[in-house]
């Protein structure tokens, strides 16, 4: 293991940061008053694993949580992408409650569960590319090869049969991930099954106009986000979109540090105060914009899924509406995509991802059986 080979997928380093028995996993569940509760079968080993990926053409270091269920013998991989999120240092293997709960999801009911914490977060130390589809599917399929080459070196049985779940952003990334992994197959990895949580399929079309004139107090997180995010992928200048003061604003709250919380706070509670007015007028024109491009460049709806894709949804969900799977959804269909659309209840965005991921439990353990 050595710093010296950056080529995509080689491995860095592996740090264990726990072992956990299945009772202490539960106990962990009813510590967080999670809204549902989930069955652990197993205890879990977790580890921390640094890797090379890339950002816009140049080797970048970036870590991953893997999961293993102890004293049982695995036979499918889930890999698990996480929601929006700004902060490094609750990226899943920060050693924090996501991961634990995380892996105990999916490493405590018998799969290899991995799952990477995106450039920018975790140990990276540069921004992260919230959204980015290329850069989100080179991290996560960097981190399959590196998880493989792991497995291979330490007698560990690498479980090439993978399914992927996520939420919010996570949701956007398994869909993205899916797409590249079938179009472009890696001899680590078949896709079996996926399940997407609260999915933004449609960015330009669906998620921005939402969120632009929508009244959710996340909203003006989201956008901020993402558009951080693609004036630094992209090279084009904040200043273009946002007002002088949001723009830095925007450049302060995204550096890794800030809290989300932290960060709703000092935007404003709707979004437009944040977009120069002659923007604005611009896009309700029907104008183009190297943001509304770059949206355009990120949907994740416009392909066929062979494996089966379902797109979870709460009725009332404001973050990311449920017209968005919807209407993923028949556009799928149409290319002839295996997708099926699954409304879970009367949940918001912050709780559907809980009653879902029981539900996306019971049915990857009947998809992995043998």
């Amino acid at each position: 293991m050595s710093l010296t080979d950056k080529s995509r997928g080689s491995l860095v380093s592996v740090e264990k940061l726990g072992s956990h028995s299945a009772l202490k996993l539960r106990i962990a569940q009813r510590a967080a008053r999670i809204p549902k509760k989930f069955p652990v079968r197993h205890g879990i080993v977790l580890y921390r694993v640094t890797y090379w990926t890339e950002l816009t053409g140049q080797p970048q270091l970036a870590t991953g949580l893997l999961g293993i269920p102890k004293n049982y013998r695995a036979r499918t991989s889930v890999m698990w992408l996480n929601g929006t999120n700004p902060t490094r240092s609750e990226a899943p293997s920060s050693g924090g409650l996501i991961g634990l709960l995380v892996g105990a999801v999916f490493a405590g009911s018998g799969h290899l569960l991995l799952a990477p914490d995106y450039i920018g977060l975790g140990t990276s130390d540069t921004y992260h590319p919230y959204m980015h589809t290329t850069s989100t599917v080179d991290a996560a399929s960097d981190f399959i090869c590196a998880v493989a080459t792991h497995c291979e070196r330490e007698g560990i049985e690498w479980c090439p049969q993978l399914m992927l779940a996520g939420h919010s952003q996570g949701a956007h990334a398994v869909a993205v991930l899916q797409r590249e992994l079938e179009a472009s197959p890696i001899q680590e990895a078949e896709i079996l099954a996926v399940a997407s949580i609260a999915t933004p399929l449609d960015l330009a079309n669906v998620t921005l106009p939402w969120a632009l004139e929508g009244g959710a107090v996340t909203h003006s997180t989201y956008l901020a986000y993402i558009a951080h995010s693609y004036s630094r992928a992209y090279n084009q200048p904040l200043e273009s979109l946002f007002t002088d003061d949001a723009a830095t604003l925007v450049k302060e709250l995204f550096d890794g540090l800030h809290a989300g919380d932290d960060i709703m706070r000092q935007l404003p509670p709707t979004p437009l105060p944040m977009f120069r007015e002659s923007w604005v007028q611009s896009y309700r024109a029907g104008a183009s914009s190297w943001f509304l491009d770059a949206l355009e460049e990120n949907e994740a709806f416009s392909w066929a899924p062979r494996a089966p894709l379902r797109l979870y949804y709460g009725e009332a969900d404001v973050d990311v509406p449920p017209n968005d799977a919807l209407l993923g959804a028949q556009k799928m269909r149409e290319h002839g995509g295996n997708v099926e659309v699954v409304p879970v209840g009367d949940f918001d965005h912050a709780t559907v991802v809980y009653h879902a991921v029981s539900l996306v439990q019971e049915w990857f353990g009947r998809v992995g059986k043998p």
